[in-house]
């Protein structure tokens, strides 16, 4: 149930309007999309002249609407009958604020037939008014004390002693001053990638034993490679610890090198703030709520061995049921039996659980073109540098959550390039996502319940700033391929994806990835579409300085110079027996 105060200006609006017979706050619906007509009339009509109307207009976010109160620039007073003298309708007029749709309206008017109006000195300063007035205030402060009485039963807006009493229900109680307090600064393992998570209350001790628990969850982001939080002692009475003493964590985390507090401890000069309070008590509450969609989440996302969680409400449109997709990180038949337990202690009474499987993975191989500062490196730091750039893509992709409706899951080039050039060795880099079917992108939106699992990484030679500049050339390549569409797909859809594929293809040669006939097959291949005679696929390299140069299965390679690159010139895909 919610709850909204009325305001003394609301009030003393609608009590004058009651005094002088008017009707106030009759909700109508908005209009419909490309509607401007209310399409229901007022109900004391006819109507003399409206005097209040209120109502939601769409906001800059989407879905988000703001409070408006509407002026006869905005509405007029219409007879859906086309009598004057029958005025019963409101239309908004094409050049004024409309309400959102799917929203109400709230209207005050004064009918045409009305009651002789028992007081008539409404003046500013009248016994009547002054009267009405001064009811209208109390009122407004009996809303506003309701409000927060209602505002003190709730975690994010409960304040000092209601707040306390709040946290209380899940074993939580306000830090008070004298309490010993320590910074505490996390050091990433040299070597690791990807984001950490270092949960709330998680102990770090010193060499007698004293220990101290994080007040909130830490995250040390792909790059980032000390984070600072704060810590609290576990009781009143733990000891004050020197510097550099808290350096145990009592349970491992991977990817944390080492943790240690760079000042001595303290203790706290005042009560824990409300802020501070309500973090903590939401940590608490994660480990102790059920039966809600973010604790299944959270609680199935805390298991060892998955990486990420989507669970799906009513897949088959059936209310009551839900489906569960996971990203496993680890040996998915010993996680499963642990993850089905978890999912019943969590699971709401009488929802129905369809099914836990693993999420459907979108495999990609992963092509990087890097451009290196100077004159480039030595062979030997060049291997640690591809090396180190593969750990570190490895640490985003790994990051990434499953795909969802909203927020979208997107792997992003700017992203990906921002990782790579955290590497000063680095002066620019080229990603591109090839995925098993279709060609290769720079980004890539994850579809709900989607995982992103790479297959495969290929580094190109990576240039230099100040290597001696190349001739960029473009070479034309005319190809013929026979193919056997598959029943369910018509030629002109294979041939689509044919040559989909083939463009990608192209762009992907280099020095290092000659272009020949078996190589082509491969990037062409669907069989869930068709099937390419390879036998019979001609290839046909046609130069600028006006040489070519055919291959055929196994019969010739085509080695692309430095700075070479290739456009599709004749491309004849044809179904064999049909044509050809």
């Amino acid at each position: 149930m919610s709850y909204t105060p009325r305001f003394y200006e609301e009030i003393v609006r609608d009590m004058l309007t009651v005094l002088t017979q008017g009707t106030v706050r009759e909700t109508l619906p908005a209009p419909a999309e490309e509607e401007l007509l209310v399409p229901v009339k007022l109900i004391n009509r006819p109507v003399r002249r409206i005097s209040h109307l209120e109502g939601y207009i769409p906001g800059a976010e989407p879905e988000s609407q703001i409070p408006y109160r509407f002026t006869t620039a905005d509405y007029e007073l219409i007879s859906s009958s086309g009598d004057e003298n029958e005025l019963d309708s409101i239309r908004f007029r094409e050049d004024g604020r409309r309400p959102a749709i799917d929203t109400e309206v709230v209207v005050n008017y004064y009918p045409v037939d009305t009651n002789p109006v028992p007081i008539t000195d409404l003046n500013i300063g009248s016994v009547s008014r002054t009267l009405m007035e001064t009811f209208a205030r109390e009122l407004a402060v009996g809303y506003l004390h309701l409000e927060h009485i209602y505002k003190s039963g709730f975690l994010d807006t409960a304040e000092g002693s209601s707040l306390d009493k709040v946290v209380a229900l899940v074993g939580i109680s306000r830090l008070q001053p004298g309490r010993p307090a320590a910074k505490l600064q996390f050091t990433r393992q040299q070597g690791s990638t990807g984001q950490i998570t270092i949960p709330a209350n998680t102990a770090i001790t010193d060499a007698d034993g004293n220990r101290y628990l994080l007040t909130r969850t830490l995250t040390m982001e792909p790059g980032e490679s000390t984070r600072e939080v704060e810590a609290r002692g576990e009781t009143n009475g733990t000891t004050l610890v020197e510097a550099e003493t808290l350096t145990r964590l009592e349970t491992l985390i991977a990817g944390i090198g080492s943790v240690t507090n760079r000042d001595a401890a303290y203790q706290l000069s005042a009560p824990e703030t409300d802020d501070a309070l309500r973090r903590r008590a939401r940590v608490a509450l994660q480990g102790n709520v059920r039966g809600t969609l973010p604790a299944m989440e959270a609680g199935i996302r805390a298991v060892e061995g998955v990486k990420d969680v989507s669970i799906i409400e009513a897949p088959n449109g059936i209310p009551g049921e839900i489906k569960i997709d996971v990203a496993f990180s680890g040996n998915e038949a010993e996680v499963l039996p642990i993850l089905q337990r978890r999912v019943r202690e969590l699971r709401p009474a009488g929802i129905r659980v369809l099914s836990i499987g693993e999420a459907a993975k979108v495999l990609i191989s992963v092509q990087v073109s890097l451009v290196l500062t100077g004159s480039g490196v030595s062979d030997t730091e060049l291997t640690s540098l591809i090396a180190d750039a593969q750990d570190r893509l490895d640490g985003y992709f790994s990051a990434l959550p499953a795909g969802k409706a909203s927020p979208a899951t997107v792997v992003r080039r700017s992203k990906m390039s921002a990782t790579l050039l955290a590497d000063d060795r680095i002066a620019d880099a080229t990603v591109l996502l090839i995925p098993e079917v279709g060609a290769a992108v720079e980004e890539l939106k994850l579809n709900e319940g989607e995982v992103l699992e790479v297959t495969g990484y290929d580094f190109p030679t990576p240039l230099a700033e100040d290597a001696p500049e190349t001739v960029a050339t473009t070479s034309t390549v005319h190809t013929e391929i026979p193919i056997y569409p598959e029943p369910g797909t018509t030629f002109d859809e294979a041939k689509t994806t044919v040559e989909q594929a083939l463009n990608s293809y192209l762009q992907l040669r280099s020095p290092d990835s000659p272009i020949d006939v078996d190589s082509l097959r491969t990037a062409l291949r669907d069989d869930t579409r068709y099937t390419i005679d390879v036998s019979a696929t001609i290839v046909t390299i046609e130069r600028t300085d006006g040489g070519f140069q055919q291959l055929y299965l196994n019969e010739g390679q085509y080695s692309p110079e430095s700075g070479e690159s290739f456009v599709s010139g004749t491309t004849n895909v044809f179904e064999q027996g049909l044509e050809g």
